[in-house]
């Protein structure tokens, strides 16, 4: 009976030291998390070699064609830099790819989803933001284009090259989200660019259409 309760006690005893250390490698109210527990998370992400499904093999060569057209010199009349590190490569795509592993990963994921290509071709594109930037006459830096102009450009231009004045919305989205904008920033162009009469968005909101 000694045993039993020695046996009892120890695994009590386990418990708590358990509830302790799950307490200390987290705090709720800074929402800091303990090196301790970074480590172990990091340990069994890597456990995971996540791979590309066959239903999202066709959603990334989409977006990579998509971008390279954005991408390529010259459209609309603009210039475009030889050896413009801003377009699209082969290379940049297989780093698109590494990243969506890696956030799958992150996920305890053995497969690439959309949301992850999506995630990583907007994190290339804004580690490549200071590369967009230009300096002014003043000396200070300065982008060329302010936000709604430049979320505006990518759906013109997307209607200029496939001869059609309308774009669903959500290819709108899944297009500014990769250049690196959000969401609330499209919303916001949308209702700037009515309220000028460039554009029209039907009543369901699922589809913009340029006022020629």
């Amino acid at each position: 009976l000694e045993e039993r309760q020695e046996d009892q006690d120890s695994d009590d005893d386990d418990e708590e030291n358990t509830e302790d250390n799950d307490k200390s490698d987290y705090d709720e109210e800074k929402g800091v998390v303990s090196p301790r527990l970074l480590r172990e998370y990091i340990s069994r992400a890597r456990r995971h070699e996540p791979v590309v499904p066959p239903e999202v093999a066709p959603y990334i060569v989409e977006a990579y064609v998509s971008l390279r057209m954005q991408d390529r010199p010259g459209r609309n009349n603009r210039s475009t830099k030889s050896g413009d590190q801003t377009a699209m490569t082969a290379r940049q795509l297989l780093s698109i790819l590494r990243l969506g592993q890696a956030l799958a990963r992150l996920r305890f994921s053995d497969f690439v989803a959309r949301e992850d290509v999506d995630e990583a071709i907007r994190l290339t594109h804004m580690s490549k933001a200071s590369l967009t930037e230009e300096e002014s006459e003043d000396g200070k830096t300065t982008r060329r284009e302010d936000v709604m102009s430049r979320i505006f450009n990518i759906i013109r231009d997307y209607s200029t090259t496939s001869n059609s004045p309308n774009v669903e919305m959500k290819l709108a989205e899944a297009m500014v989200i990769r250049k690196g904008f959000t969401v609330q920033q499209l919303q916001s162009c949308l209702e700037e660019y009515e309220a000028l009469e460039v554009i029209q968005v039907n009543q369901n909101r699922t589809t913009i259409h340029f006022v020629s």
